[in-house]
């Protein structure tokens, strides 16, 4: 770059500015170099210079911009690259504008404004700006045209706080004309906000019922469940025993499915999660559906082309479709159209009022049927357990509860659109998941039961614990017990080896069964641990979410179940 001397050229010229303009090479624009300048535009260059209010030169039809100490101040973050730039590379965002100001002025005209409003990027980002802005031409020796002068004088803060106050003698007026209707406004959102509160204080207080309910009653079906299975293997022989111990494994079936939609309700069933494509579940659902609702019932399945992942435990939600199919088939009499589709959505805050969730990014998961329709006063109580519209006999009142819990402890959200006579839709949402696909394993290989390992069994129901110490004999194990996580860690650290822990999750005692499973963990060598309950409570699991490491056997199991994930366990410590 050439450095020019400050001569007689440039007499009068000071300031930050002028040192820069002698200093810049110009002889890569129009103007040429310094010193070959036009006494016009030097002594353009000097009133500019000279002036205490912005003022920038904009020299040629290109308009390269020579300016002064104030204006580099209003120029921001751009100062000092605007200068000898072209002013319609300096100020892009307003290329349209400059221009004609350059081309008016250069033809001899003047222009001005008064709190002109512009969109400025001076520091990295859009600002709203209102300018004074006055533009004249510049003469050059010949007399002719030959550049633009302009005053910039900012009058934001001005705008803004004339606005500001415009917006206060208004707001005072308005305040005061509409004050009785503000105060009854007032008295009944918060009218609104306690009866949501009040909703969502029963529907907690419902769900820890439920919650403490289901554990006592998955108790209690686990001894009867394991009785009648021992049962079963000691009498082999008997069809009369066979018959009447499979009549009551049905019922205690039923009553596990019972305990597991109020678990559901409660948002305290263990989950296990995973990156899932909707069209995984999509293919699977489709003929169990078209069985389910029967053939007077058109079924209609619809998808994106590229549907998103979402993060849910498949089963769960492939129970969640079908009880909300199930719903639908009872609604329509068993005759009449099923919609079940999948749409990728953005959703604001105008999509989830009342929810519990943010805006964002979601797959919608959507069971349609053109029935009956509900009301607005069921709608309102559609998801509370036991709630049902169906006759005596027809139905526990739990299947939309359950899609409702298990929506929720997903992190999604659910919505009911109805109207008497057009049918209803129910909404899930489910957040967007980032990432790959979870692999399915859904074939599990079935391990062979029976071994000559030794196993603990740790439970606090003596029922539940001579049923599981008994089942765990037939199968061919060696078997202690103990009454409570304090009790077998003290057997393990006075020496009793065993090679699996079968512990339930909520016992009472100053260890807990987590701790218990963390010093197994650190033992060498390792000791593997299986869980059961009836309710988790948060225990093992955030949020009732299982630990990737964390096996869990859910009351009441059966002896097959047993078997299967204590061989697995085995298994794995041996290799």
């Amino acid at each position: 770059m050439r450095v020019l001397s400050n001569d007689h050229q440039c007499a009068g010229w000071h300031g930050e500015m002028a040192h820069r303009i002698q200093e810049f090479d110009w002889s890569t624009t129009s103007l040429g170099p310094l010193d070959r300048w036009s006494s016009s535009l030097r002594a353009a260059v000097r009133l500019v210079l000279a002036s205490p209010v912005p003022l920038v030169m904009l020299w040629g039809e290109a308009g390269y911009m020579i300016y002064n100490d104030a204006y580099s101040g209003f120029a921001g973050g751009r100062h000092p690259f605007l200068l000898g730039a072209p002013v319609e590379t300096g100020w892009p965002e307003v290329a349209a504008f400059n221009r004609n100001v350059v081309n008016t002025c250069l033809a001899g005209g003047t222009l001005s404004y008064r709190d002109k409003e512009l969109v400025l990027f001076r520091n990295g980002q859009a600002e709203d700006v209102w300018m004074d802005l006055y533009y004249s031409p510049v003469i050059e020796d010949d007399g002719s045209p030959a550049g633009v002068i302009a005053i910039v004088i900012e009058t934001t803060e001005r705008v803004i706080a004339g606005r500001q106050r415009d917006a206060v003698e208004a707001d005072l007026i308005q305040l005061t004309r509409h004050l009785e209707q503000r105060v009854a406004d007032a008295v009944k959102a918060h009218a609104e906000v306690e009866e949501q509160l009040r909703q969502s204080q029963k529907m907690e207080a419902i769900g820890a019922l439920t919650g403490g309910v289901a554990h006592d009653f998955n108790n209690i079906l686990q001894i009867i469940s394991g009785n009648l299975q021992l049962l079963s293997m000691q009498e082999r022989q008997n069809e009369n025993v066979q018959n009447r111990v499979g009549i009551a494994l049905a019922a205690v079936d039923r009553g596990a499915k019972l305990s597991s939609q109020l678990l559901a309700f409660a948002r305290r069933q263990p989950l296990s999660p995973a990156a899932v494509n909707p069209r995984r579940i999509f293919d699977d659902l489709n003929s169990l559906l078209e069985r389910a609702v029967g053939e007077n019932i058109a079924v209609q399945m619809q998808l994106p082309s590229e549907p998103w992942l979402i993060h849910v435990d498949r089963n769960r939600l492939e129970n969640a479709v079908l009880n909300l199919a199930i719903n639908s088939r009872d609604a329509m009499d068993s005759e009449g159209e099923l919609q079940v589709m999948a749409e990728n959505v953005m959703l604001d805050h105008t999509d989830l009022v009342g929810a519990e969730v943010g805006p964002g990014a979601y797959v919608r998961i959507s069971v349609r049927d053109n029935g009956p329709g509900m009301s607005a006063e069921v709608i309102e109580r559609a998801c509370e357990p036991f709630f049902t519209t169906k006759e005596f006999g027809r139905g526990t009142g739990l299947g939309l509860s359950m899609v409702f819990g298990f929506v929720r402890q997903s992190g999604g959200h659910l919505s009911i659109e109805s109207e008497l006579g057009f049918g209803t839709t129910v909404h899930m949402h489910f957040p967007r998941c980032l990432g790959q696909e979870t692999p399915s394993e859904r074939s599990v290989s079935v391990l062979p039961g029976g071994g000559n390992e030794t196993i603990l069994v740790v439970e606090d129901d003596a029922g539940v614990r001579a049923t599981s110490v008994a089942l765990l004999h037939e199968l061919g194990y060696t078997v202690h017990q103990a009454c409570d996580a304090g009790a077998a860690l003290s057997m393990l650290k006075n020496g009793v080896k065993v090679d699996l822990i079968f512990t339930d999750v909520v016992m009472p005692g100053q260890v807990r069964s987590a701790d218990l499973a963390a010093w197994a963990r650190n033992h060498y060598p390792p000791i593997p641990v299986l869980f059961t309950s009836g309710h988790t409570r948060d225990i093992i699991s955030k949020n009732n979410v299982l630990a990737p490491d964390v096996r869990l056997l859910t009351k009441p199991y059966l002896p097959e179940a047993l078997s299967t994930m204590v061989r697995e366990l085995l298994a794995r410590r041996e290799t």
